[in-house]
């Protein structure tokens, strides 16, 4: 398979099967980008001074990640989630197949999960509307760096497991209802064999997470008004507790943003200790995405900000120990930016995909370092999508 990825050229910006749309994302990035998206708000902000000229606008850095580039883990590989997937090597630009995965000329969707990752062929083939029913499709797993996949099942939707070498599946009947199907999740080994008794899950919600405590279910629509994030335990349904904009959760801590004006932050519940930290943001500013690093000890966050230049976005990680912020060096870019980012490996690396108007770019970050790795995405690779978190 030729390489997927060069440290010069660019591509038409894709991830998964969502790259489909992701020009369309672009367009209007820059509306998007200043809307609340934990439950389909925003902060509420005091009227701003005249505005002044930033250097973080988009015009002000329309071709990319400014700066010099550090070299990247030559052990890295990347899932390529296209009509044939593939690892990919940042550090080399090389690619190789992934066995056991057919060609599907929708694609594939990845799910992070522990030591790997969860694969589902995706719905878009089989589906003609965001708001139909998803239909039962298999389901694999694949191992960081593993040559080939394993078959797991069947479902409708799949979710990580609180346990090392499991995963949720959830089923419901093909003709029913996506708002009111009465959905049931089981966990099973990689193996596909049952480790518990299926679960029906309340009406409304879908797995978001498997923690220590409980499943962290998300609304099935996540409009203004719809219930919150539940952390819900099956056997005993009525000790569930709620969380309103949900950014992030692991099997042992969750992240979310309670409503806020001027200052925001950002909340990580411990569930194993109960303890609580906050992440104070910058004035203005709110956290528009989040992930949790594999050992729990750092919270990327994606921070957006409408001061007077216009919209823009940049790559912060908080110590979840002391909320303090690090801002990652040349990640403060445009608000017409799509950004995208998580920790793809077991170790405290973190992995972005910045989607400028006219180019695509890798960055990576791990704790202490002075700067980034960054590689250009190639152009003409047939939609493929790296997967980064």
């Amino acid at each position: 398979m030729e390489d997927i990825l060069s440290q010069g050229g660019d591509r038409e910006p894709s991830r998964w099967p969502r790259r489909l749309a992701a020009i369309g994302a672009v367009i209007v990035a820059a509306v998007a980008s200043i809307v609340y998206l934990g439950l389909g708000h925003r902060p509420h902000f005091p009227a701003a001074a005249p505005p002044t000229p930033v250097t973080t606008s988009a015009a002000a850095e329309p071709d990319g990640i400014a700066g010099p580039a550090l070299p990247w883990a030559g052990s890295l590989r990347l899932p390529v989630a296209g009509t044939q997937p593939a690892w990919f090597s940042p550090a080399t630009g090389g690619s190789a197949p992934i066995g056991s995965l057919p060609v599907d000329s929708a694609g594939y969707h990845f799910t992070r999960a522990g030591g790997g990752w969860v694969v589902q062929a995706s719905s878009a083939g089989v589906t003609g509307c965001g708001d139909c029913t998803v239909p039962s499709l298999p389901v694999w797993f694949l191992g960081d760096g593993a040559r080939s996949a394993t078959r797991v099942g069947r479902a409708n939707q799949v979710a990580p497991s609180a346990t090392a070498g499991a995963v949720w599946l959830t089923t419901y009947p093909p003709t029913a209802d996506p708002d009111t199907a009465a959905r049931t999740a089981r966990e099973v080994s990689l193996a596909g064999v049952p480790m518990g008794p299926p679960v029906r899950l309340p009406t409304g919600y879908v797995i978001y997470q498997a923690t220590d405590r409980g499943l962290l279910l998300a609304p099935v629509r996540q409009r203004p008004g719809t219930p919150a994030y539940k952390l819900w335990n099956p056997a005993d349904p009525q000790a569930s507790r709620t969380f309103d904009g949900v950014i992030a959760a692991s099997p042992a801590e969750i992240a979310w943003t309670p409503p806020c004006a001027g200052t925001c932050r950002v909340r990580v519940l411990d569930l194993v200790t109960g303890r609580q930290a906050v992440v104070e943001l910058p004035a203005r500013s709110f956290a528009a995405g989040a992930a949790f690093s594999p050992s729990g000890d750092y919270l990327a966050l994606q921070v957006m900000s409408d001061e007077g230049g216009g919209p823009s976005t940049r790559l912060e990680v908080a110590s979840v120990a002391s909320g303090r912020l690090t801002a990652l060096p040349g990640t403060s870019v445009g608000g017409d930016t799509v950004v995208d980012f998580g920790w793809p490996t077991s170790g405290d690396s973190l992995v972005a995909e910045f989607v400028f108007p006219a180019k695509v770019q890798l960055a990576s970050w791990h704790p202490g370092a002075t700067g980034l790795a960054v590689a250009v995405i190639r152009s003409g690779q047939d939609q493929a999508s790296v997967v980064v978190g």
